[in-house]
């Protein structure tokens, strides 16, 4: 992973949870990462735990909606290469040495899925409180939230918990082996944004005419995105649902004299 997207998503870790003053807080405003606005630190409320609420209290979330799409237009993924802290914790258990393998192309359709259904439906229908709602069983608010609270008021273990700290364990074990492979198949954020990526006004330059085909660019891609089909035919690698907007595959290109950030 280049050292100066390292630097920025611990940065934004740092800088999204540095809140010790409650009244401080903008919890009104969404974050377009995963990060659990129940996080005692947190400046910001997550997008999926507003949909969730304003689906079950059968309410239209225009902010929140807006500031998706607001980021998602301007942006792409770009928050998912750069800013999400939880992105950043599957960088790194990715890290760790162990066979490796990519998800098939039919399980980036999954996320779509969860957004439906654990983000939108079953709330709407069931209420927030529901065991199907997303925010039951998300790996940030395991990681942000439940594992805090055990050193803060002891440890106390109920099913609730239990389920949630399975998936956070679920979702490490499978990052381990398959790179980013919950923003791939189960995040209702990247799902959010994916189809964003068409249209957005951050863009990766390919090489033009400078591409070779040595595929180099697809190794380095952390979700399988295969950036070198759309560097071939002049397309900006980041015109694609599951790219991240990581920019790795415009460092790992051997032939990037022409190469930069545009926008169009």
């Amino acid at each position: 992973m280049p050292v100066k997207r390292r630097i920025s998503q611990t940065t934004s870790l740092l800088l999204l949870h540095s809140s010790f003053w409650v009244w401080a807080q903008a919890k009104w405003l969404c974050s377009p990462v995963l990060s659990c606005h129940s996080c005692a630190l947190a400046w910001f409320a997550c997008p999926v735990g507003v949909f969730v609420h304003y689906s079950s209290y059968q309410v239209f979330p225009f902010l929140a909606v807006g500031t998706v799409l607001l980021v998602g237009v301007l942006f792409g993924r770009i928050l998912c290469g750069w800013v999400c802290p939880f992105g950043l914790l599957l960088d790194l258990v990715h890290k760790i040495p162990s066979p490796k393998f990519t998800l098939p192309g039919w399980t980036g359709y999954l996320k779509f899925v969860v957004l439906a259904l654990m983000v939108v439906l079953l709330p709407y229908f069931l209420g927030d409180g529901t065991w199907f709602s997303f925010c039951r069983v998300c790996p940030a608010s395991a990681l942000q939230v439940t594992i805090p609270n055990f050193f803060v008021y002891g440890f106390s273990l109920n099913g609730a918990k239990a389920l949630k700290l399975a998936a956070l364990v679920a979702v490490l074990v499978l990052g381990v082996f398959s790179s980013r492979s919950f923003c791939k198949m189960l995040c209702p954020i990247g799902a959010m944004l994916a189809p964003l990526n068409y249209i957005s006004l951050w863009a990766i330059k390919p090489p033009v005419g400078n591409c070779r085909g040595c595929g180099r660019c697809d190794t380095y891609c952390p979700t399988g995105g295969q950036p070198s089909s759309r560097i071939r035919e002049g397309v900006s690698p980041n015109r694609a649902m599951e790219c991240v907007v990581c920019h790795d595959c415009q460092d790992a290109c051997l032939h990037k004299e022409n190469q930069g950030q545009t926008t169009n």
